[in-house]
């Protein structure tokens, strides 16, 4: 697959040679699961049957599956985990072919039975339950975590399930099983699975400087230094006989003791979000125009993910549609030399309705290299960003952006919890300690003064404004109770501060008390965007991946206003964006605030649309495209205005692309956008659609070669596919 990193670059010559060793033999993967065969069949985790083949559609049964995780774990197995004689249960005791394999997994905790003592070797193993035992096999402490939401939050966290068909309650394959075995040795390597969920310890042994942690057996064992300093626990060794289980009517499973992190619960009621109801078609005769304003948020996507993964469907207003469909990277046209902007359109079949759906495409340019930023960190440090999810999340994440910063950047961090303060001056990135303990001592509690650390970052962003990007990053879960808080509170004091040049970037983080509508206001009105991050994956993403989109402005106050030809279009219906909506004269108005386009950032419209229209129209505004001689005959579907300013510009310039009546086959990228807002819809009661019609859409659109792209999308397959398990 081409999104997967190559199992070769990331284990040593030696290795990779003796894991080749026999797996020429095998010829019928077909490209789709090479790297994974080559590892799992030179590891000697699985072997063709008597013909040589592999199998790799057949499914896959608990005793297969066993057999394959202890070949995996080898010499890790705990010397209380051996084979054993009897393994205890009454239908593999007795000369079961796998009897070793399970008595091994049963001794060390990782499988338990059925009450009545049997085992049942020859039943499927789901998805889920793969998982599960897994992430048993790399050492995730699973008595302690939810079946099954809680496993398939740490393995989507991880990449777990990257290229996999994941359908939670679905027999597993035996190819899939096989990508899941390489997966996770894969994240093993990489260091991936030190840190989205709690480990259990199999081993800890003392050093000059502290002790070192082991994690996992065989080929998914990793280890973790500690320096003494940090060592407040004390080691838990195994507990013999632990109970366990694959699914199939048991919930829990090994644990090797280590400190416990509770499985996050969706706690969700004290949580805000601003409802909207879903755009209604308009006529064209009636209503020509629709102007807006653009919308580079992604919160609603990585926050639904949340909840999803938490076992729960969003709550009403926690799906924005156009944030769903502008998560994802898209091939975008590139602006003309010069140009900040550029925009593109194209009409398809609309694959949930008769009519047509038109996708318009705004591009940014790419950054500037050279120019320094002066970034202020906002962190909320109050009581309820204790959890792990929140201010643990957020210092991991600036560690990542840190990593991303030039010398020539200067960074600042102002908490607030009852009160303001000033953690760190600013300081340049080249003195990467400084910063680094800066982020470490903080810590959570008291109350949230939220305006008073705003008036503080704000200060200190000013006072050191350098010709770049001047920027605050304001990390919380949004709950501000003490000073001004209200939305209209808050956006008359970013509004007044935004003038000066210094945008807000706002991130969401946690759950339970969230507070998305105050947060997505924030980012409105600082001239910033909005994101949520719910895991370490999205941090990369946000920090790191899309960097450049995230931190530097291509283009400030950028507004679409589309004029329908009613010979071709009778109706039409702008998918999302319902609180993005202008009057059509704001579309000239630069005094009225719009959204910003990131550097190298894309963001897409979708309009479905009701053809054949009426006849030419007469009379009205002069002003009208389609009512003047020129254009009233015209073969034209539609015509796109785009205003924006020139970051720190003062007036707007103006951009037009006619678009014709031509339908085209469509892409994948349109089909992947076509899918978001078919979810997006279905979610806002606004499509009468089928989970099973979304994902084969969201599928359809994975034929790409960008490796980033195609995770992302397989990822949106596997959410479809959970939501549709929790929604049944």
């Amino acid at each position: 697959m081409p999104y997967k990193t190559n199992w070769k670059s990331i284990i040593s010559a030696a290795a990779a040679a003796a894991l080749l060793a026999g797996c020429a033999a095998y010829a019928e993967t077909d490209g789709k699961y090479d790297g994974d065969i080559d590892f799992v069949t030179g590891a000697g985790i699985m072997q063709g049957d008597e013909s040589g083949s592999l199998r790799l559609e057949d499914g896959v049964t608990r005793a297969e599956f066993v057999k394959m995780l202890m070949a995996a774990a080898g010499d890790g197995v705990p010397e209380n985990g051996g084979a054993q004689p009897e393994t205890g249960f009454s239908d593999v005791d007795g000369g079961h072919w796998a009897a070793g394999a399970i008595g091994e997994a049963a001794g060390c905790g990782l499988i338990s039975g059925y009450g009545d003592g049997t085992f049942r070797p020859d039943e499927g193993v789901t998805y889920a339950q793969a998982v599960k035992l897994v992430l048993a096999v790399c050492g995730m402490d699973t008595e302690h975590t939810s079946y099954p939401f809680g496993f398939m939050e740490a393995a989507m966290d991880c990449g777990l399930l990257d290229g996999t068909e994941f359908v939670p309650d679905a027999p597993i394959t035996r190819g899939d099983a096989a990508r899941l075995m390489y997966n996770a040795y894969a994240a093993v390597e990489e260091g991936a699975l030190l840190l989205p969920f709690s480990k259990t310890v199999t081993q800890r042994r003392e050093t000059g400087n502290g002790y070192i942690e082991s994690y996992g057996m065989g080929l998914f064992k990793t280890e973790h230094e500690v320096s003494y300093p940090n060592a407040d626990t004390e080691l838990q060794t195994a507990p013999s006989g632990a109970s366990g289980g694959s699914g199939g009517g048991s919930s829990a499973s090994a644990s090797y003791g280590g400190t416990v992190v509770p499985n996050r619960a969706p706690y969700l009621s004290a949580e805000e979000y601003e409802t909207y109801a879903p755009n209604a078609f308009k006529s064209t005769a009636l209503s020509p125009l629709s102007t807006f304003s653009i919308d580079t948020d992604t919160a609603s996507y990585s926050n639904m993910r949340r909840f999803v993964l938490s076992g729960s469907m969003p709550k009403d207003g926690a799906v924005r549609t156009e944030e769903l469909i502008n998560y994802f990277g898209y091939d975008a046209p590139e602006p003309a030399d010069g140009a900040p902007i550029g925009v593109d359109a194209v009409i398809t079949d609309c694959p949930w309705s008769e009519n047509k759906l038109a996708r318009i495409t705004v591009s940014g340019a790419e950054a500037e290299e050279g120019k320094p930023s002066n970034l202020v960190f906002l962190i909320d440090v109050s009581g309820s960003m204790a959890d792990c999810n929140k201010l643990p999340l957020i210092k991991r994440s600036l560690l990542i952006l840190l990593g991303e910063l030039g010398a020539e950047d200067r960074v600042s961090i102002v908490t607030y919890a009852g009160t303001a303060e000033t953690v760190l001056e600013p300081t340049g990135c080249g003195d990467r300690e400084t910063i680094i303990q800066a982020v470490e001592t903080l810590e959570s509690g008291g109350g949230t003064y939220g305006a008073a650390g705003l008036e503080r970052a704000y200060e200190l962003a000013e006072a050191n404004k350098t010709d770049g990007n001047n920027r605050i990053i304001l990390c919380s879960d949004g709950d501000f109770n003490i000073g001004p808080s209200s939305a209209d509170e808050l956006e008359k004091l970013i509004t007044e501060k935004r003038r000066g040049g210094i945008y807000l970037t706002v991130m969401g983080f946690g759950m339970g008390n969230y507070k998305d509508d105050r947060m997505e206001i924030m980012a409105d009105c600082g001239n910033g965007s909005y994101y949520y991050i719910d895991n370490m994956r999205e941090a990369k993403r946000v920090f790191a991946d899309e960097l450049d989109k995230t931190m530097y402005t291509a283009a400030e106050d950028v507004k679409l206003q589309v004029e329908f030809n009613p010979v071709t279009v009778s109706e039409y219906r702008l998918i999302g964006y319902e609180n993005r909506q202008l009057a059509a004269e704001d579309f000239a108005d630069d005094s009225v605030d719009a959204g910003e386009l990131g550097a190298g950032g894309s963001v897409t419209a979708l309009y479905e649309l009701v053809m054949n229209g009426g006849d030419p129209a007469e009379g009205g505004n002069a002003g009208y495209r389609y009512r003047t001689e020129q254009y009233n005959n015209s073969s034209e579907a539609f015509d796109v205005k785009l205003r924006y300013k020139e970051p720190g510009g003062g007036e707007s310039k103006c951009m037009e692309f006619p678009v014709l009546n031509e339908t085209s086959e469509p892409e994948p990228d349109m089909k992947l956008a076509a899918a978001a807002a078919m979810l997006g819809l279905k979610l806002n009661g606004a499509a009468d659609v089928s989970y099973d019609d979304i994902a084969e859409l969201a599928k359809a659109s994975m034929e790409t070669e960008d490796k980033f792209k195609a995770a992302e999308r397989c990822e949106f397959v596997q959410l479809i596919e959970i939501m549709k398990y929790i929604d049944r």
